[in-house]
């Protein structure tokens, strides 16, 4: 390739799949810090054309003019979402061009995404690209290594057989399965969802293991894979691998509605899980099957209402993923808005409730996890939607199950409350809201 300073034109290295090692780096890690100036901005954007309004109801228009002002105080994601209505004509005039042009400049800031977006360009012959694969596996390569989510995803997908006949059949499974838990690890429901099938069969010698298998499908569920629903929801009908003990048609009812949601809004989150579909043995909670909303509703991340959080006396630069303790309030304040539809408001009980992962719950309902900021992961694990429905005395959900390093004892948990409420005879329903806490 060209050693031109434009960085459609970088020199890079020709991809490899035979390649003999992989180190797992977080995209949060590498993309640029965002103010509070700027993440409002987005959100109003995103506000705009969310999944939850009709196509025709959308207003791409105001949309772009809003991401183009968060562009302008340094909102990577505002552009890169911007270059994307150029690419699509949506709400703007076409302009392929353009958008190439906002992707490079994506790609000096280090923004990996950028770096996987201009693949994608070049295996799609975009504007003055000329299509070239090798080109695109080559940029794709780069992602990955950068940290990537999307581009280890696919990259680990191709490298997945146990057939090795270049260059019509690549395998390389080592490889592929680090790529796979790296954007596993990263919270990325695809990925969940090629690992978690990739784990299905019994043969050690693939590494494979139904009981992981599950667990990953499970927790691609949580981070909005569709096909991770879907798939647990037809094993669960038919009793298939990897689920064991035979069919269970309420479990793969619910699968459906949550699949069913996710078909209709991708940007769907669904970290309490458990409080509405809780894995075998765990007894399901009761539910009316007519009101699928309670069931989608239960499940989504909750976050602080607009009027417990605590007034900033500026805008600062700070990651829009992280979720940091108020020293002069001591509450929990999410400094980003979340798009419309994909959480809901609740109050954080007071006074708080926290614990240590490395302890038992406490009390039943959703917990929100962070570790201090000065580790490592901080940046990749402190986000709004790292929360989980927990039982009294339970564990907590151990990080490194998700192949992160982080010591259980390193996380605190703030209680939120919102445990099902208890029906006739004390057995558990699915509910929104928080039941009263006994005094």
């Amino acid at each position: 390739m060209s050693d031109s300073k434009l960085p459609r034109f970088t020199r890079l290295d020709k991809f490899d799949p035979h390649r003999k090692d992989f180190v797992c780096q977080h995209e949060a890690d590498a993309n640029p810090p965002i103010t509070a100036e700027a993440e409002a901005l987005f959100q109003q954007a995103l506000a705009l054309v969310s999944y939850e309004k009709w196509s025709e109801d959308r207003n791409y228009a105001k949309a772009a003019q809003l991401y183009e002002q968060a562009m302008k105080l340094g909102h990577w994601k505002a552009q890169f979402n911007l270059a994307g209505l150029y690419l699509q004509g949506l709400g703007i005039e076409q302009d392929p061009e353009k958008a190439i042009e906002l992707t490079e400049d994506l790609m000096r800031k280090g923004v990996p995404a950028a770096w996987d977006n201009m693949g994608t360009m070049y295996m799609g012959g975009i504007g003055s690209l000329k299509q070239d694969a090798t080109v695109a596996y080559a940029f794709w390569q780069k992602a990955a290594d950068m940290g990537s989510m999307a581009s280890q995803t696919y990259i680990g997908k191709k490298l997945i057989g146990v057939y090795n006949d270049p260059p019509s059949f690549w395998a390389n499974r080592t490889i592929s399965r680090k790529m796979l838990e790296c954007a596993f690890a990263q919270g990325y429901g695809p990925a969940a969802y090629e690992l978690g099938a990739d784990l299905n069969g019994n043969d050690p010698n693939l590494g494979e293991d139904y009981s992981r298998a599950l667990k990953v499908l499970h927790e691609g569920v949580r981070f909005g894979s569709q096909e991770s629903a879907g798939y647990l929801s037809s094993s669960f009908r038919r009793g298939d691998k990897p689920v064991q003990g035979g069919p269970d048609t309420s479990r793969a009812d619910r699968y459906h509605v949550l699949a069913n949601a996710l078909y209709h809004n991708p940007d769907l989150r669904f970290p309490n899980l458990d409080k509405v579909l809780p894995l075998p043995p765990a007894p399901l909670p009761q539910w009316d099957m007519s009101e699928p909303k309670t069931l989608i509703d239960a499940a989504k991340a909750v976050v602080p209402a607009a009027s417990s959080l605590p007034q900033a006396p500026a805008p600062t630069p700070q990651r829009t993923s992280q979720l940091e303790e108020s020293a002069e309030r001591g509450v929990l304040a999410a400094h980003t808005r979340v798009a419309q539809g994909i959480a809901r408001e609740a109050e954080l009980p007071t006074p708080q409730v926290r614990c240590s992962g490395s302890a038992r719950c406490l009390v039943t309902g959703i917990w929100q996890a962070r570790v201090p900021e000065s580790h490592a992961l901080a940046v990749s694990f402190n986000q709004w939607h790292r929360q989980s429905y927990v039982m009294e005395g339970q564990p907590f959900p151990d990080p490194r199950e998700q192949h992160l390093d982080i010591d259980p004892a390193q996380v605190i948990w703030t209680w939120w409350n919102q445990a099902n409420h208890l029906g006739f005879a004390r057995i558990p329903q699915v509910s929104l809201g928080s039941p009263p806490v006994a005094g």
